[in-house]
């Protein structure tokens, strides 16, 4: 546990009031809001402790306080916001999960299939859900939490999940209405669905020209057009903090393909990129544009010259922006392509790319 001059915690365990708890866990965690992008990896994990620590002795509005004020950073406390995540208040826990960038897959998984619905209603608005995410908060949600996924645009649909909000549409012309104005409902799931019942949805999604479906259209082509932005991804995850983390973890003396393999396991992206950008002898900024633009060429290369093996490939191709940006042709033709080229005319291409400098 870090050393901190931040709170007496002897002194709050002998106050019985509640209080200076609360009024503490709310100072530390608008300071920690208004500092984060300054704060250095070491600040950030004392940060961490503190709020961690107090949001066990305090009332459930200074948790709500606090999650709301660290739900939104790219940079926060990785512990809190976990437990926050997993508090069984949903009051407390929403504002993480419907925001924190720090939430990965297994989290949000585990969460879903532990939780109820008002959790559920959390993650199904979060701005990107992948399909595996998707497919749970569906099949456990209720029909107010699969309206909310229908709605999402940021939503992968499965074909499962697809259809059973289609299966709810059927009966529930809100329903039917929402997934009628997702810009990526086929035609034949519009047909179907009006063809049982729904009549009134042809007119409301076909003839409603007022202001509300302008407004929603034009909400669904900005949100299409930033997740087109190779920035807008970037923007979500702190690379400081994972390259200062892994410098003083021992930086090249450390990295590892094992190690690279883990973290995209785990949906560590951050990390992924500090320790790809240590393998492969790349610039971090340069390493990662690779490794979140649609354009998986420069990777695939790199990653043949460097002797990758074809599970770590498989599994950084399912991390990130990547888990979001490539569907499976585009997975699938990239693992083809990795398959394919010769490791000689890989380490030839990277040479070349740099000049006198080598690889391998």
């Amino acid at each position: 546990m870090l050393e901190t001059n931040l709170v007496d915690f002897k002194s709050l365990a002998l106050d019985p009031s509640p209080d200076r708890k609360n009024e503490l866990l709310k100072g530390v965690s608008s300071l920690f809001a208004f500092t984060s992008e300054r704060c250095t990896l070491e600040q950030i994990e004392i940060y961490d402790d503190v709020i961690t620590r107090l949001s066990e002795m305090v009332e459930i509005e200074a948790r709500i306080f606090a999650a709301e004020k660290i739900a939104p950073l790219r940079r926060a406390p990785e512990r809190a916001v976990r437990k926050f995540a997993q508090d069984d208040e949903a009051a407390v826990a929403s504002p993480v999960l419907r925001q924190s960038p720090l939430l990965n897959d297994r989290d949000l998984v585990a969460i879903a299939e532990e939780k109820g619905p008002d959790h559920l209603k959390a993650i199904a608005q979060r701005s990107v859900l992948s399909e595996r995410v998707a497919d749970i908060v569906v099949s456990r949600g209720n029909v107010e939490v699969r309206r909310l996924v229908a709605g999402n645009y940021g939503a992968r649909l499965s074909e499962i999940a697809l259809a059973c909000i289609v299966q709810q549409a059927l009966s529930d012309p809100r329903t039917a209405e929402i997934l009628g104005r997702r810009p990526d409902t086929p035609d034949a799931i519009i047909s179907q669905v009006i063809g049982k019942a729904v009549d009134q949805v042809r007119s409301t999604v076909m003839d409603k020209a007022d202001d509300d479906l302008e407004a929603n259209l034009a909400e669904a082509a900005r949100l299409a057009e930033a997740r087109l932005s190779n920035s807008y991804w970037l923007g979500l995850y702190d690379f400081e903090s994972a390259w200062e983390r892994i410098g003083q973890q021992g930086g090249r003396r450390i990295v590892s393909e094992e190690l690279l393999c883990q973290y995209a396991v785990e949906d560590r992206f951050a990390d992924v990129v500090a320790t790809f950008s240590l393998l492969a002898d790349l610039d971090i900024e340069e390493a990662k544009h690779w490794l979140v633009r649609v354009d998986t060429e420069p990777f695939v290369v790199m990653a043949r010259a460097l002797g990758l093996r074809f599970a770590t490939v498989q599994e950084m191709l399912k991390c990130g922006p990547w888990k979001h940006r490539l569907d499976n042709w585009q997975r699938n033709d990239a693992l083809a392509q990795f398959q394919q080229i010769d490791p000689r005319v890989a380490r030839a291409r990277v040479t070349a790319s740099r000049g006198v400098r080598t690889v391998g």
